[in-house]
């Protein structure tokens, strides 16, 4: 059996699995967050830990996922992998407690400090050492936290994330992998490492940073106290610290040069697989070494999704179930008789597209709100058609879809996906897919001949898959009024 640790915003998770794939138990644990006045996003470290420990002890201790029996007696867990929000800063001191609260990666307060280093250096800076074009998460917190709280930082030994603050505290060795120290955009993808240059300009050590490992090789083994506070067994092994969405990647089975992960959450956000190192293709784009070996990633956000969904619900005045929604799309045609949709609700700097905002166009009397609805989804194919065309033309072809998230539990969302992006899209339904993906990383640090890539297919999740149909010329055409109405 393998335990597979997903530490989220607003919920930790854990999954046991087993040798053949199954889900067996499952367990679960809340989590706050607290946002301040001038725009700050803070969340307790001990609050996770006690979260990610009771998650933990439900699982081990025989909570049965849906249709399973729970863990049988005597049944040892062979080791846990950990997967992890990204970006959300622990400030630490010399005996590795917190020095204040974490500070999310949704906190808005370092941004002035980005925009700073960015006119400093230049997009073109920031692409070459971290990856990444615009966005920046850890760099404007540091000088943010370095001038508005000199007192604190003065005691800080050490830097750490979510995530490999909870691996060193099962383990005794704070680690994560490179998935982990991109996301904090820190990590140079063509060193392999943190970037020497922008730390200097952040005045912070390397060795003040977690440990930098693969993601499939151990990062300790857990401690005695870390076992008697899960319920586990000291002395297995635990794995670094992985960015949620590349364990994701990792669920879905999305491990291939072409694969992308699709997870449809509040914001729609991918990662595209490739066996090269290329450069961001978009503002928001953030290029990564993945943790299939041979691989790297390439992370985009749409931004909009879920939330895009939400909005049409409420200005119909419906609160909309997975149900509800494909009742409404099947009660429109393809194309939504005429009424366009250009989904982009949702705006942050760096985003090339919907500048202006969001737009509806065609719209007549005849159109009710399955018309919205249906036009907003068809809105948010195309936009993911775009994010495709971009990474084509990056060098990128994009061959499959693999789905997570709520449109995957949807019986025409998929199929319409398929239809406007040309592109097969296979639809996963388990929610806690980071979860799984981290319980694969724990069977590869037990099985390390087997291989991420291989364990990835072979104890896959099931998963419906969507081919293009009948439907796609048609979508073509409306793909091409979409691109031509953001020009």
């Amino acid at each position: 059996m393998f335990l597979g640790l997903d530490l989220g915003t607003t919920n930790v998770k854990a999954l046991v699995v087993d040798r053949a794939g199954n889900i067996v138990a499952a367990g679960a644990a809340p989590v706050d967050r607290q946002c301040t006045p001038d725009g700050g996003v803070e969340q307790d470290l001990e609050q996770i830990w006690r979260a990610a420990c009771q998650a933990i002890r439900d699982a081990v201790g025989g909570t049965a996922a849906p249709g399973c029996a729970g863990v049988p007696d005597r049944v040892a867990i062979e080791a846990i992998g950990v997967s992890s929000q990204g970006g959300a800063l622990q400030l630490l001191d010399t005996a590795l407690r917190p020095l204040g609260p974490v500070v999310n990666w949704m906190d808005g307060r370092g941004r002035p400090f980005d925009e700073s280093l960015r006119d400093r250096f230049g997009e073109p800076f920031f692409a070459e050492h971290v990856g990444c074009r615009t966005c920046l998460i850890t760099p404007g917190q540091i000088l943010r936290l370095r001038r508005q709280s000199p007192e604190v930082f003065k005691q800080v030994a050490a830097l750490g994330y979510v995530g490999d603050v909870i691996v060193g505290r099962l383990c005794g060795r704070r680690a994560h992998d490179a998935t982990s120290l991109s996301i904090a955009f820190l990590y140079n993808p063509s060193l392999g490492r943190a970037d020497p240059e922008l730390l200097r300009v952040l005045e912070i050590r390397e060795e003040m940073l977690p440990d930098l490992i693969p993601a499939d090789e151990p990062a300790g083994t857990l401690r005695p106290e870390a076992a008697e506070a899960t319920g586990l067994r000291a002395g297995i092994p635990v794995s670094p610290a992985v960015h949620d969405q590349y364990a994701a990647s990792l669920g879905v089975g999305a491990v291939h040069e072409g694969d992308v992960s699709l997870g449809t959450g509040t914001a729609w956000a991918m990662t595209a697989n490739s066996t090269r190192l290329g450069v961001p293709i978009a503002p928001m784009g953030i290029v990564c070494q993945h943790p299939v070996r041979g691989l790297f990633g390439q992370m985009l956000s749409m931004v909009n999704g879920g939330s895009t969904i939400q909005w049409a619900g409420r200005l119909t005045g419906r609160r909309l179930a997975r149900e509800d929604v494909d009742a409404a799309l099947t009660a429109v045609p393809p194309g939504s008789d005429g009424l366009r949709f250009w989904p982009h609700l949702v705006r942050l700097a760096g985003s090339e597209a919907g500048t202006q905002g969001g737009r509806i166009a065609g719209i007549t009397l005849a159109h009710g709100p399955d018309h919205l609805l249906r036009a907003a989804v068809e809105g948010l194919a195309c936009e993911l058609a775009r994010h495709f065309q971009a990474l084509a033309g990056g060098g990128h072809a994009v061959r499959r879809v693999l789905l997570s998230g709520g449109a995957a539990s949807s019986r025409v969302t998929p199929q319409i996906l398929a239809d406007v992006t040309g592109q097969p899209v296979a639809a996963v339904s388990e929610p806690a897919v980071s979860a799984f993906g981290a319980a694969l990383l724990a069977r590869a640090m037990v099985d390390p001949d087997a291989g991420l890539a291989h364990l990835a297919e072979r104890l896959a999740l099931p998963r419906e898959t969507f081919l293009p149909g009948l439907h796609a010329a048609l979508y073509h055409e409306l793909l091409g009024e979409y691109l031509a109405g953001l020009r």
